[in-house]
Parts: C-alpha cells; sequence; structure tokens
C-alpha cells in the first residue's frame, strides 16, 4: 500500500470517529435538554402546589385550591399575587368562571381550581371575604338561611360572637350546632371562620377552613 493510501484510510477514520462523537454527542445533550425540561416542569408544578393552603396540594395528583388577589387576567393566562408574589397560571381549555362573577374582579380575592395533572386553571370564584357585605353575609338560600364569614372573637356553650366589617355580631347557637374544625390546629379564636345561620338568626355550624387564615 502507497503512502497516498495509507494517508486516505487514516483520514477516512479520523472522519468516521468525528462524526460518531459529533452524534453521540447530539444525542446526549438531547437527552439532557429533556431530561432538563422534565425537572423544570415537575418543578413548577411543584412550585404551584406550594403556594397552596388546601390540604389536597399535599396529595400527589389531586386538583387543589389556590387563594390570591387576581393582578391580571388574559385569554390564556391568570396572574395572582400571593404572599406578595406574583404567580401566573395558565388556562385550560374549559376554564370556566362561577355563575353571576361580577365583569371587573382586578384586586379582588379569588380562588382557582387547579388541575394537578396539566397544572393549570381550572375554574375561577370570588372567595367568600371577597362576596361578603359589611354584615359578612357571602352567600343566601332561597329559604332564607345564610352565610358568614368574619373572625371569631368569643365561643360560649350559648352563643358564637364573629367580627365582621361592621363590628361585632353575636349569635346563638341552635340546638344542632356542629363545629368543623378538623382542617386546623389549636384554638380557633382569632382565627377566620364561616358560619352557616339559620332563618331565625340561629348558628347552625361552624367550619374553619385554611385557606380563609
Amino acid at each position: 500500500m502507497n503512502k497516498k493510501m495509507v494517508v486516505l484510510c487514516i483520514s477516512l477514520a479520523g472522519a468516521l470517529a468525528t462524526g460518531s462523537l459529533v452524534g453521540c454527542s447530539n444525542q446526549n445533550d438531547s437527552s439532557q435538554n429533556t431530561s432538563q425540561s422534565k425537572n423544570s416542569s415537575s418543578e413548577d408544578k411543584l412550585n404551584l402546589q406550594q403556594y397552596s393552603k388546601d390540604p389536597d396540594s399535599k396529595q400527589q395528583g389531586e386538583d387543589f385550591d389556590l387563594i390570591g388577589t387576581l393582578d391580571k387576567e388574559t385569554n390564556n393566562e391568570l396572574t395572582l399575587v400571593i404572599d406578595g408574589e406574583k404567580v401566573k397560571i395558565p388556562k385550560s381549555k374549559s376554564f370556566k368562571k362561577e355563575k353571576d362573577t361580577p365583569k371587573d374582579i382586578d384586586g379582588k380575592q379569588v380562588n382557582v381550581e387547579i388541575d394537578a395533572k396539566n397544572n393549570n386553571a381550572e375554574s375561577l370564584e370570588l372567595t367568600p371575604q371577597a362576596k361578603a357585605d359589611s354584615n359578612g353575609i357571602y352567600e343566601k338560600d332561597a329559604d332564607g338561611d345564610y352565610s358568614i364569614i368574619g373572625k371569631l372573637i368569643n365561643e360560649t356553650d350559648n352563643d358564637v360572637t364573629v367580627e365582621v366589617s361592621s363590628g361585632k355580631k353575636t349569635y346563638k347557637k341552635a340546638k344542632d350546632f356542629e363545629q368543623d374544625d378538623d382542617n386546623t390546629s389549636g384554638d380557633s379564636k382569632n382565627k377566620v371562620v364561616r358560619l352557616e345561620v339559620k332563618k331565625n338568626d340561629e348558628v347552625e355550624s361552624l367550619e374553619v377552613e385554611p385557606e380563609d387564615q
């Protein structure tokens, strides 16, 4: 074999080796980018869950609620202010608002349901605190019963006193009064509570929700 043939063979071998190395490098870069993309997606989802006070947010695969002040809404995205931080949430294709939600709710406190699988906003509604009037009433039933939200000031065997924007309100407990504070620890005093009140102004139930605190 002459020298030209030897040089040609060496050149071809070098080119093939270089091509193989480049191919491996590109494949490794692609795999690394895919892995980074998956990790980034996972981190985004985890971070979104960390903003939630909903107990369901701690359970993998469970849809959960986010509470925050609506800063901005576009056709594709919601921006909430949660603990002073702006959080952007993509809307799902099936996104909807609660019936009778006012058109302009920027600056209002809202409850957004998050699809845990896709990490998108499924629905939006005003929170009880945003709906409440000066007496703390945020919902009225056709039969005359109503719901109140306010800060628990005092509770006795017979009465419940809450503070709302118009002042302190005291309600007598009904005979079938029930209290649900399973989702919170410690004393309920000075915490925000929800009261179910009968049309005769007797309290039927008291509930403490982590998302209201």
